[in-house]
C-alpha cells in the first residue's frame, strides 16, 4: 500500500462504511475524517513531550 492510501485510508473507511458516492460529499467527509484522525496522533504523539 502506497504512503498515500495509507494516509487517506481513515477517510475512505468511513465513506465505504456511511455509502457515500456523490465525489464532492465523499471527497468533504473523506478530508474531515482525516484531519481529525492524524491532528489527534499527532497531538497523541507531542504530548509526552510538553
Amino acid at each position: 500500500m502506497s504512503p498515500v492510501r495509507l494516509f487517506l485510508l481513515p477517510g475512505n473507511l468511513v465513506c465505504d462504511v456511511l455509502h457515500v458516492e456523490d465525489d464532492s460529499s465523499r471527497a468533504m467527509l473523506r478530508t474531515l475524517v482525516n484531519m481529525l484522525v492524524w491532528n489527534t496522533m499527532a497531538v497523541l504523539a507531542l504530548l509526552p513531550f510538553v
